[in-house]
């Protein structure tokens, strides 16, 4: 296979010869490992920033140690545990929610930047859509679709859900939830 040569600015170089000596592998070979990978994410409609959300998303989940398992699972293991002892696991789901929060805040330190990471990362998760929208003077409304397939799922997202906002300060001052949906009007606390 013919080389040929590319050319990059030099912090560029500069990282990519430290990383190669780092990693005890060649110029060439970690540049065409890099190159091969891109060209391949990219082929598969993921942009640039996608891949660093991504990375995000991962290092998130890695660091809280999470498992994942399909949804149907975690919906009848859900909903079994609820018919036992509901208030037990909306209590668990909420303390999940506070733990996550306070490791969230690592990432960001208030509110507005929660969502931002939301944003970022929430559509590597199976939601189908999470919306963000400013309302007034320390007020958003928030919706998310795609949150658990019985409503007692639904309902444990929720309090996992209001888990992390606590955290923030934020408190749910109307909220409405059906199977899949939760929609609820937020206050930031000062």
């Amino acid at each position: 296979m013919a080389r040929v040569s590319l050319a990059v600015e030099a912090e560029v170089a500069q990282a990519l010869s430290k990383l190669a000596e780092e990693k005890h592998m060649t110029l060439y070979s970690l540049t065409n490992q890099i190159l091969k990978t891109a060209i391949e994410l990219l082929r598969e409609n993921l942009e640039i920033q996608d891949l660093k959300d991504l990375l995000l998303g991962y290092t998130i989940l890695r660091d809280l140690d999470a498992v994942v398992l399909p949804s149907d699972f975690m919906d009848s293991l859900i909903s079994e545990l609820y018919t036992r002892d509901k208030e037990l696991v909306l209590k668990k789901f909420r303390q999940l929610g506070r733990d996550v929060g306070k490791y969230l805040k690592v990432y960001t330190e208030s509110f507005e930047d929660l969502l931002q990471l939301a944003h970022k990362v929430g559509r590597f998760f199976p939601l189908k859509r999470l919306e963000s929208r400013y309302i007034s003077r320390e007020q958003y409304e928030l919706v998310i679709v795609g949150v658990g397939r019985r409503i007692e799922s639904t309902e444990c997202v929720y309090e996992a859900m209001n888990g992390i906002l606590e955290e923030y300060d934020v408190k749910i001052i109307e909220g409405e939830m059906t199977k899949g949906l939760i929609k609820v009007k937020v206050s930031i606390e000062k």
